[in-house]
């Protein structure tokens, strides 16, 4: 009851400072294995372990690598392990207990943020629109006429002041989602840099085939990889045709539900040019 009550408290202090997590319980056993029924382990976004346990081991270690992969996809899931090492078929495990093991990991996410570098026109639709689905927003901009809760009544916090700076004061996590839509590329590119060795779940920049261009050449010669730009969607949205703000924010919107889902739609990035 007590080890119950610590995972309880934990998954509450968790929960608190919107950090996701997952609980991972033994559900059923067949033979011998290192726990019984209902033991549960809590575990954060990168795999620790913050409370609990299922009996260690080669078992407890690799259902936290699963548990972290269940938070990141934002799906909960029954797993079946076979502690047999000589087993051939199924989720084979190196160990010798012989028995079988199911698990249930069940995730904890926090609410999702989404960050808005800029406060231009297109910010301010894209507010109005993720403020209908349900996202918890936060607009960042160093100009005072734009930064204001009369253009955007619905947003959570408005953070005035230098944009890259106040960036990097932002927790950041897998259920953050980034959209860069400055008033100058130079701004775009800070922010960039500012946030891409981060583990957001989406990030998007504003700009030009040309401008994305010259923006990760730039980022590649400052030592960035390939792999680490590839996971950036700009142009940023999927191919709806229009121009106007409105328009341009019901692509990037579009985009990011289609992420969240794990849907294929025709994003803007596939047909970037590539690096030269």
């Amino acid at each position: 009851m007590h080890g119950d009550r610590m995972i309880l408290s934990k998954l509450n202090e968790y929960m608190n400072k919107s950090k996701p997590v997952a609980t991972v319980t033994i559900v059923n056993t067949d033979g011998s294995t290192p726990r019984g029924i209902g033991s549960t382990m809590l575990i954060d976004e990168k795999g620790n372990l913050l409370e609990g346990t299922i009996g260690g081991g080669v078992l407890e270690e690799k259902a936290k690598k699963d548990a972290a992969k269940c938070i990141k996809n934002n799906k909960s899931l029954l797993i079946d392990y076979d502690l047999n090492h000589s087993s051939k078929d199924g989720n084979v495990l190196p160990m010798a207990c012989g028995g079988k093991v199911s698990i249930f990991i069940k995730i904890y996410n926090s609410e999702e943020k989404l960050i808005i570098a800029g406060a231009g026109h297109v910010a301010e639709k894209v507010a109005k629109m993720a403020n209908i689905l349900g996202y918890s927003i936060t607009v960042l901009d160093d100009r005072k006429e734009r930064l204001n809760t009369r253009l955007f009544p619905d947003v959570d916090n408005l953070v005035f002041g230098n944009i890259v700076e106040n960036l990097k004061n932002i927790d950041i996590n897998v259920n953050t989602l980034i959209i860069i839509v400055t008033h100058g590329h130079k701004y775009d590119q800070d922010c960039l840099e500012t946030v891409i060795k981060s583990d957001a779940k989406y990030i998007g920049v504003i700009g030009s085939k040309n401008k994305v261009k010259t923006c990760f050449n730039n980022l590649l010669r400052k030592g960035y990889s390939e792999e680490e730009l590839s996971k950036v969607y700009t142009p940023i949205g999927i191919d709806l045709g229009g121009e106007t703000p409105e328009e341009i924010a019901l692509s990037i919107m579009a985009e990011i539900q289609a992420i969240k889902y794990d849907k294929k739609v025709p994003h803007l990035s596939d047909d970037r040019i590539g690096f030269d």
